[in-house]
């Protein structure tokens, strides 16, 4: 009944806000809404008789919104009510869905959307061609619907402006801080330094006759920073690091970090996690990008002893337990594949770099005027008025991604001009002007016009849909208003090496990974939890929806797969055997492995919970939302939440009973509770489970933990069975898998909602379900094929139009 009913609405759609639809659905509402949801009673704390009816109100549109579908659905009138007959339902689902289908209509074009940081970041350094980390620098994005990309939550501010113009001006400054081609120099390094010889070597570590130095433990005291190895400039390196494991019975693991290590550690950054072989010794080579003056630490992972051995207390000769032997480091860069980069060629055009004698200032009375000037370099003009004229047009069109009209230009020539006749310097002048450039609304903002796209517009949603940056030459030129022009290039970028910019962002919304470090997990309750295990985590789950890409596979695979991504540290944590290495690879499931889709992968388990224990509430919230594209609604107002006993006494399921008791409480708990609970059979850090891990309730553990015996008791046992609002039961996590795959066509849409939110950076609206609707029935037809389905999203009128 219900797509009927959405199928015809906007035969009913209305021009004119709520009020004017009141006099069609008032009389149902009175009938059969007003005697739980008034002002004395106000049912689930929703008040019909106060609820505003203005279209710009978009919590109360959430909440019309909300009526529309109960009623379509059959929930309301509860079943136990007096049931109005098939034609009032009708005549208020016409009335009213036609007056939500005008106010969404009318809400779609109005939101202008900024480009996020992490947007930002990558189209100055693709338009420049250099690799700038200004992030951290910017204001966290405000998200709404999962991603930090939606225009209502960007906003922009004075101190983000002020972010925005010194961001560009490190990036330009970067682009022109070299005369010459860098030279590219091999540095070499070893552990035996003096200082170590002296202060390590022979005490904690033990140096073998073939030169390498074994180290036992993770590197952090003794410290295994590599001495004198440091980056001389900023750029592209290929760091070797040659050793082997010893007296190990597998790979060593070892994780880069990369960093300045002064005494503070503020900008060490993890960079990767690799292996090298037992007993001979072996190379691993990363490329990597290091700014000015950063130094590499190898930090060796999981190295256990036997208790009551320590390398100290018997000599690093006679300690039995396991080591890294470091041989060799070394460090060759940078290395440049286009010179001069192309924000040179853009600013100057074939001008050179001239470096400035030291202290001398472009002009005294400028100098006086701007006394934090300090750039090396300046480029001479012949004709300085001239050579602006034909290399700000330019630039501008490439920053702006459109070709610039004299309009677009002439506020940054004026401003050339006024800086040139202050500085007498070309080139800072040029700077000042770019600078404007990157901080300009053209540059900042996605300006796209109510209704239909045009090519260079539709360039830029699809370039920063699928890459994350401006559209590059081949796009902007494409006729991208045609249908197959617009597939050949969806294609190209799904096959460019930008997908996994795509797949990062997307992903890390769409199922709320940006807040996997959010929560440490209790030590004492989960002593394997490690930084190895947190990468691989999160390295799963964006290969698996690249693998899902690639493949073309149904999303069916979110729901259940036969196959996981996994290296061996993730598959040691899931209990599956076989596995080795620390690159992810494509793994086929046992039937007993109680892994397979999304909602098995140990970063989902771990988002959706906390440090120390599981909710089902939360679990389920995260399910409705991320999966099933059903918005949970707020707890009413003064209703308090459900506290877990993180004694370990008792469980949240108990708890939940009790709360479900309430009647205010359980018309929503039926309904969120169930996933959560089929989610039961998985701890804070996606291990598998049968009994609770508790502090200090329950049976002790016999289990040791690199080499230490745990401290966690075992609690409860876990109860995963659970029914849904229909009544149909289930009693573990793969009955309910089932039950998502007979429905998954709704999982499809949540996806499908899932891309369009991002690609558009709006929320999808009342108006917008039809066509998803539409999309998903042709999806259907491809077994919802996920690559299929991103060809269609972009084909849909809701991409192709504002």
């Amino acid at each position: 009944m219900k797509s009927r009913f959405l199928a015809a609405l906007p035969l009913f759609a209305l021009a004119s806000a709520t009020d004017a639809a009141l006099p069609a659905i008032q009389p149902f509402l009175d009938q059969n809404c007003m005697d739980c949801h008034d002002a004395e009673m106000k049912k689930g704390g929703l008040d019909l008789s106060e609820l505003s009816t203005d279209g710009a109100d978009a919590a109360a549109l959430k909440k019309w919104v909300r009526v529309f579908d109960r009623v379509a659905a059959g929930e309301m009138p509860p079943p136990k009510k007096k049931q109005p007959s098939q034609d009032a339902v009708q005549d208020f689902m016409a009335a009213l869905g036609g007056d939500l289908v005008a106010k969404s209509d009318a809400q779609k074009g109005t939101v202008l959307r900024r480009l996020n940081r992490r947007e930002y970041q990558n189209t100055i350094n693709d338009l420049l061609d250099v690799k700038v980390n200004i992030i951290d620098s910017l204001p966290e994005d405000g998200r709404a619907h999962g991603f930090d990309n939606i225009g209502e939550a960007l906003s922009i501010s004075g101190i983000q402006m002020l972010r925005y113009m010194e961001a560009a001006e490190l990036a330009i400054n970067t682009a022109l801080n070299q005369e010459t081609r860098p030279e590219s120099t091999l540095q070499r390094a070893t552990l035996d330094s003096e200082r170590n010889r002296k202060d390590t070597i022979g005490k904690q570590w033990l140096k073998r006759d073939d030169g390498s130095i074994v180290v036992f433990n993770n590197g952090g005291f003794p410290s295994t920073v590599i001495p004198n190895l440091r980056s001389k400039l900023a750029g592209t390196y290929k760091l070797r690091v040659t050793g082997y494991g010893y007296q190990i019975e597998e790979p060593v693991v070892f994780a880069l970090i990369t960093g300045s290590f002064n005494f503070r550690n503020a900008d060490n950054v993890t960079h990767s996690f690799h292996e090298l072989p037992v007993g001979k010794s072996g190379t691993v080579e990363v490329t990597l990008h290091l700014d000015q003056g950063k130094g590499i630490w190898i930090s060796p992972q999981g190295l256990n002893g036997p208790d009551g051995h320590s390398p100290t207390k018997d000599g690093p000769a006679n300690y039995p337990g396991e080591g890294m032997a470091f041989q060799e480091v070394t460090l060759e860069g940078p290395i440049v594949t286009n010179w001069p980069p192309r924000g040179q060629k853009l600013l100057l055009g074939e001008l050179k770099l001239r470096q400035l004698p030291h202290g001398l200032p472009p002009s005294q009375a400028w100098r006086a005027k701007n006394p934090d000037f300090k750039h090396k370099y300046t480029a001479d003009s012949a004709d300085p008025a001239a050579d602006s004229r034909k290399l700000l047009p330019t630039f501008i069109s490439a920053a702006f991604r459109r070709p610039a009209t004299p309009l677009d230009t002439e506020p940054y020539l004026k401003l050339f001009d006024a800086e040139f006749a202050e500085s007498q310097d070309f080139m800072a002048s040029m700077r000042t002007a770019a600078i404007a450039v990157l901080c300009s609304p053209e540059f900042l903002f996605l300006k796209e016009p109510a209704g239909k796209l045009n090519d260079l517009q539709l360039a830029a949603r699809l370039s920063y849909f699928l890459t994350r940056s401006a559209p590059d030459a081949e796009l902007l030129a494409a006729k991208l208003t045609q249908p197959e022009v617009l597939r050949v290039q969806t294609e190209r970028l799904l096959k460019s090496n930008t997908l996994e910019r795509f797949v990062a962002d997307f992903t890390d919304g769409w199922l709320n990974l940006r807040e996997i470090d959010f929560t440490t997990p209790d030590k004492q309750l989960y002593p394997e939890y490690d930084e190895l295990l947190l990468d691989s985590m999160l390295r799963e789950t964006r290969g698996f929806i690249t693998e899902l890409i690639q493949g073309n596979l149904g999303v069916a695979n979110i729901i259940h797969s036969d196959f996981a991504m996994l290296n061996k540290r993730l598959a040691q944590h899931y209990g599956i055997p076989g596995v080795s290495g620390v690159a992810l690879q494509k793994v086929k499931l046992p039937p007993d492995s109680h892994r397979g889709g999304v909602l098995t992968q140990a970063s989902v388990l771990k988002v959706s919970a906390n440090g120390t224990n599981t909710s089902p509430v939360v679990r389920g919230v995260f399910v409705m939302d991320r999966i099933l594209g059903m918005e949970p609604p707020p707890p009413p107002p003064g209703v308090p939440g459900v506290e877990p006993d993180i004694r370990g006494a008792t469980t949240l399921r108990e708890l939940l009973d009790k709360h479900r008791n309430m009647e205010s409480c359980n018309g929503c708990h039926r309904v969120i509770d169930p996933p959560g609970f089929a989610l039961e059979s998985y701890d804070v850090i996606g291990g598998w489970r049968e009994r609770f891990r508790s502090i200090d309730k329950g049976e002790q553990v016999k289990l040791t933990v690199e080499g230490r015996k745990v401290r966690y008791r075992l609690g409860p046992p876990v109860d995963a069975a659970g029914e849904l609002s229909t009544g149909t039961k289930f009693a573990n996590m793969s009955d309910f898998q089932r039950l998502l795959l007979a429905g998954q066509d709704r999982v499809a849409r949540c996806v499908a909602e899932k891309l369009l939110i991002f690609a558009t950076g709006r929320p999808m609206g009342f108006s917008d379900r039809t066509e998803i609707d539409k999309l998903v029935a042709q999806s259907k037809a491809k077994g919802h094929a996920m690559r299929d389905l991103i060809h269609a999203v972009v084909q849909s009128q809701i991409f192709r139009s504002k």
